[in-house]
């Protein structure tokens, strides 16, 4: 294979993963939470070197390339009364909200479905990419997993199974396969305000990888960098969610989410993602929508 050929069908597929298990009944369940009709945006705004975003990534850069004062000063003119504006961004595809795509994690050499990690290469990513993964409509089960009398949890500080059995329990809900997990830690907020969440976060524990498995939950969101609490809680394993879930089960991560219109509460609603067909991409940038 040449490195300009196209995606080879080969080892298993987006559609193989934990996306499986998204069915007519996973979309019922999600149709059927929409009660208020409310939709709220999950999307982080994308400002010019806003952030949070990780040390080996270029931050956001949102250039105009015609504005008014260009017709305020002559270099352009209306035509017929027509001016107009235009820009462009230069993005990291991790630098804001966005779905991790199978391709984007590594173990021992292989990417989900045993694929060898050189099927990602300097074009981009032969199979797994972003473009293979389709529209998303599911059931959320959103969790506020910070407590009433805090901001947000610190960083470092893990999520375990048992207190988002305890949330969800308490909501009166229960996951079923499908469905996402969608979690708040107060990450953005402590960005947002001066807190450091950079290298260290909260987030989920490593007890979760047992637990997402045997609720064959299809997607997991948080609002921190990776879903997974950081550093890791576990020696010798650096990502034990992205490597359990992502590579091992073709769980779907969505980081970066905006909840701070959500927060204070454990609720049901219906999650839409549409990403954006990057051929090759390691991730897509996204804008989660929650209808309930």
């Amino acid at each position: 294979m040449t490195e300009t050929e196209g995606p080879q069908p080969m080892g298993r597929t987006t559609a193989s993963g934990a996306l499986r298990y998204i069915d007519k009944a996973a979309i019922a369940r999600g149709l059927a939470a929409v009660k208020l009709h409310k939709a709220v945006s999950l999307g982080m705004p994308i400002t010019h070197g806003g952030g949070p975003i990780a040390p080996l990534r270029t931050p956001m850069q949102h250039y105009m390339q015609r504005h008014g004062g260009d017709y305020a000063i002559g270099a352009r003119k209306e035509v017929d009364g027509f001016g107009f504006s235009d820009d462009v961004i230069l993005l990291s595809t991790h630098g804001t909200t966005h779905v991790d795509a199978l391709c984007h994690v590594f173990c021992c050499g292989q990417m989900f479905g045993g694929i060898p990690a050189s099927e990602v290469s300097s074009f981009g990513a032969r199979q797994l990419g972003a473009e293979t993964i389709p529209p998303i409509v599911t059931r959320a089960i959103v969790v506020d997993a910070v407590p009433p009398d805090r901001e947000w949890l610190r960083a470092g500080e893990g999520i375990s199974a048992a207190r988002l059995d305890a949330l969800i329990s308490a909501a009166g809900l229960q996951c079923e396969p499908g469905d996402a997990l969608i979690v708040r830690t107060g990450s953005l907020r402590a960005y947002r305000s001066g807190e450091p969440q950079v290298r260290s976060w909260p987030g989920l524990s490593a007890d979760c990888v047992d637990w997402v498995k045997e609720k064959k939950l299809s997607v997991l969101g948080a609002d921190n960098m990776a879903v997974e609490v950081v550093p890791s809680e576990v020696p010798g394993v650096a990502t034990p969610l992205h490597t359990g879930l992502m590579f091992g089960e073709g769980v779907l991560f969505v980081e970066l989410l905006d909840l701070e219109e959500v927060a204070g509460r454990t609720f049901e609603a219906m999650l839409t993602i549409n990403p954006l067909r990057i051929t090759g991409g390691t991730a897509s940038p996204v804008a989660p929508m929650l209808l309930y």
